[in-house]
This record gives structure tokens, C-alpha cells and sequence, in this order.
């Protein structure tokens, strides 16, 4: 009889969190699972081992953290798919306000037809974000145009979600809205 216990494959994350701190740690995931799969199967916590926060370079060797806690996640060496079927579509750009001031421009898997709206409401907790760029960051807002590469994004830190043509540099706001009028947090 196997071993339930046998090691499973192993991969390196980084996990951008909702009070603005990063983590680096290994996971272990079965065989296929999508990144997107692995949180959502997840009731309240993850663990992480090898634990490197960013911020203050603390190392530790084993730790679990609060799913709700993580804003983004993505593999470090993109070893894992960001959800188990890959559809066979053009990802639509979309940028996204999220809590604390930050707008993220990425690729949604949107059907053709389909309104944002429903594709949101069916998705799990995290959605997955194909070249994802960090675009603002705080309040006031700063410019900051990092590349995230292909992350799944909490939908509990989303406030708003746009279309933008593809070719725009400048980041586009919802038609006869502002994000300066938004009320800070």
C-alpha cells in the first residue's frame, strides 16, 4: 500500500500581501493543480515552507498564512498553470482598482459575449490575471509600471474593473469616472 504521506511536487511562490509585504516560500502541490485550484481548495490557511519575507528578510522554515491574507500570488519560475484547462481564447485587457490604491492591467479569459460581471461572479476567490502589470501604487497614487507576469488576483481586494483598448499606454478609467474621486480607505 502507498504512502499517503509521500512528498508531493514542490514549487516556489511569491505572495504579494494585502498589508503590502512579500513572500517568497515553497508549496506542495498534486500533479496538474492550477494555482487557481490550489487557493481556492484552501479553507482558511496555507502552508509555506522556507519562508523569506522581503521586508524585513526574515527566514522560516514553516509557516501557514491566511489565505485571505494574500492580495496576488504566482509561481516564481512559472512552473504552475494558472488554471487547470487552458482555453484556447484571446485574453481581453482589463485594468483593475484594487483596495489601497492599487491599479493592475492584465488579461482576463472572458468569452467573447460575456460581460465582466458574470465572469467575476463565477469565478472562485482568485482570479487569474495573464501579464499582469502593476500600474499605480497608494495614496496619492505613484507610477510604478511593474511587471507581475501571469498572477491570480484575491477578489475580496477588487473594487472596480474596466475594459481598456489594447495599444493604450496611458491607464484608461471607466467612462465619466475617476478614481481621485474615490474615497480613500
Amino acid at each position: 500500500m502507498p504512502d499517503s504521506r509521500a512528498p508531493q511536487p514542490s514549487t516556489r511562490l511569491r505572495l504579494f500581501l494585502r498589508d503590502f509585504r512579500m513572500v517568497e516560500a515553497s508549496i506542495s502541490l498534486s500533479p496538474g493543480q492550477s494555482l487557481t485550484s490550489w487557493l481556492a481548495n484552501r479553507k482558511s490557511y496555507v502552508n509555506l515552507r522556507g519562508a523569506h519575507w522581503a521586508s524585513t528578510n526574515d527566514h522560516v522554515q514553516h509557516a501557514v498564512l491566511k489565505v485571505q491574507q494574500v492580495l496576488w500570488a504566482a509561481a516564481m519560475d512559472g512552473d504552475v498553470p494558472l488554471i487547470t484547462a487552458m482555453q484556447p481564447m484571446t485574453p481581453r485587457l482589463v485594468e483593475i482598482q484594487l483596495d489601497g490604491g492599487l491599479l493592475v492591467r492584465g488579461g482576463l479569459n472572458v468569452g467573447e459575449r460575456q460581460r465582466l460581471s458574470d465572469y467575476l461572479e463565477s469565478q472562485a476567490q482568485f482570479i487569474p490575471i495573464r501579464n499582469a502589470v502593476l500600474l499605480r501604487s497608494g495614496r496619492p497614487p505613484k507610477e510604478v509600471n511593474v511587471t507581475l507576469g501571469d498572477v491570480v488576483l484575491n477578489q475580496d481586494a477588487v473594487q472596480a474593473v474596466w475594459e481598456v483598448e489594447a495599444g493604450t499606454d496611458d491607464s484608461a478609467e471607466p467612462a465619466g469616472s475617476s478614481t481621485s474621486s474615490l474615497p480613500a480607505s
